[in-house]
């Protein structure tokens, strides 16, 4: 058999007394209806009203202690004959009385008045504040009222009653109109967070909550070129769709040829290498060529590389005078061993360096050691496998390390928020990976322990 639907009042009012609605539905199915029906039995509003409060009282009684005293059945309410003998009464009073008012009537009044009887029987206006539409019109519909809706933007959900007119417990005619307003939520969607972002990543994030963008490239040291440095509207903030989001876009710097410099001076060789916006690092070697003349360059001619990138170049020294010294203690010195490339990265910055060998699909291997060259200089690299490990200078005294949180699988701005909260400084590499999963997300970083203050280099996938 099915079970009778429970009425929207009934339901509201067992939601006022968790013990009443929680008996009502541990009931058997057939107890149930026969509560659904007591409540729909009653003829008029008022008694309909006083008939849920009864079950509610009823239900709501000493909390049950087991499963089955909850299912126990609840003795409903009798319905004495007075109730009935007394409403047959009140209807044949009502009967008699329209049949006088329309038969034995004044005349004159009969005929200059229509002959229609106008019942004006009120109704209490019900409280809907806060409660939802269906279930407002529902309750205003038992008193015999009309419903007009109104929808205004609000801080409740989407279908909630914000205000009535009239007001609660006002009586008035059935049938009068009662103004609702209705909420549709708050105005305009949710701005997401853009900024670390790749440009192409940023439009597909607008394009998915109905924004459009506009772009502007603008140079920015230390960021990744195409990622998103600035937005407007920030982060959280509301817009309306379609309202476009102005998007600054780091700009890469132009790459340039690097030109032979080798068996210049080095004053022409400086000269012509920052003409170019590369930056000089000249260091003095022994070599039977005259003093000051450049004896070699990394990286080699006509590489090209990106403006502000350090070049190397290798300036012959005057050959040391001989002098008779006492012996001191020899100094052993590991010797450097280059990359599977054979180039060598040291004297460059660790920006420069991983720029270098990303351009030949290599990852590298980081590692802060205490040195006298300035922090962030390579001091060292070698072959790590299939990797380049770099020794990076972290100054002559450094901070102590501490463990790099872990942000492999995390999205790119997630892993530089926690990075940069833990006091260190990012180096963002686009790496290629064939799986479409692992695009925007970091798929390696290092080092795993550094510095405060480091930079720490990760590797966010690129799909093919």
């Amino acid at each position: 058999m099915a079970r009778r639907p429970v009425p929207a009042d009934l339901e509201d009012a067992l939601a006022q007394s968790p013990a009443a609605r929680e008996r009502f539905w541990s009931l058997p199915p057939e107890q149930v209806d026969r509560w659904v029906s007591y409540v729909e039995r009653a003829r008029f509003p008022g008694a309909r009203r006083r008939r849920i409060d009864e079950a509610v009282r009823r239900l709501g009684g000493a909390p049950a202690e087991t499963v089955e005293q909850r299912a126990a059945v609840v003795a409903l309410p009798r319905e004495s004959a007075f109730t009935w003998i007394a409403g047959i009464a009140l209807l044949g009073a009502l009967a008699a009385f329209l049949v006088w008012l329309t038969v034995f009537h004044d005349k004159k009044q009969h005929e200059a008045a229509p002959s229609a009887v106008v019942v004006t029987a009120k109704s209490t206006v019900p409280q809907v504040t806060g409660i939802k539409l269906e279930s407002a019109q529902f309750q205003l519909k038992q008193e015999k009222l009309q419903v007009k809706v109104v929808r205004r933007t609000g801080k409740k959900p989407k279908g909630i009653v914000l205000a009535q007119s009239p007001q609660a417990n006002k009586r008035v005619v059935q049938g009068s109109v009662v103004s609702l307003v209705v909420s549709k939520g708050l105005p305009g969607v949710k701005v997401p967070k853009l900024v670390g972002l790749a440009a192409a990543d940023a439009l597909q994030q607008l394009q998915k909550v109905g924004l459009s963008a506009t772009l502007k490239q603008q140079p920015a040291q230390g960021k990744t070129p195409g990622s998103v440095i600035q937005q407007t509207p920030l982060a959280g903030k509301r817009a309306k769709k379609g309202t476009p989001v102005a998007l600054v876009v780091a700009k890469g710097a132009a790459a340039v040829a690097v030109p032979d410099v080798t068996g210049h001076s080095q004053a022409d060789a400086t000269h012509d290498l920052q003409s170019r916006g590369l930056q000089v690092r000249a260091v003095d070697v022994a070599s039977s060529q005259p003093a000051g003349t450049v004896v070699a360059q990394n990286p080699a001619a006509q590489t090209k590389v990106q403006q502000g990138a350090t070049v190397r170049i290798n300036v012959a020294a005057t050959a040391p005078k001989t002098t008779t010294t006492t012996a001191a203690p020899r100094t052993t010195t590991t010797p450097v061993q280059q990359s599977p490339s054979g180039n060598d990265y040291r004297g460059m910055r660790l920006k420069d360096a991983v720029q270098k060998i990303v351009q030949g699909r290599q990852q590298v291997v980081v590692q802060y050691v205490t040195s006298t060259q300035p922090a962030g200089v390579v001091v060292a690299n070698s072959n790590a496998g299939s990797r380049v490990k770099l020794q990076v200078s972290a100054g002559a005294q450094p901070q102590p390390a501490t463990s790099v949180p872990d942000t492999t699988g995390e999205d790119q701005a997630t892993a530089q928020s926690d990075l940069t909260g833990a006091g260190f400084k990012v180096l963002t590499v686009r790496w290629p990976v064939s799986d479409p999963s692992s695009d925007g997300m970091v798929v390696w970083q290092t080092p795993t322990s550094a510095p405060a203050g480091a930079t720490i280099v990760i590797y966010v996938g690129a799909a093919q």
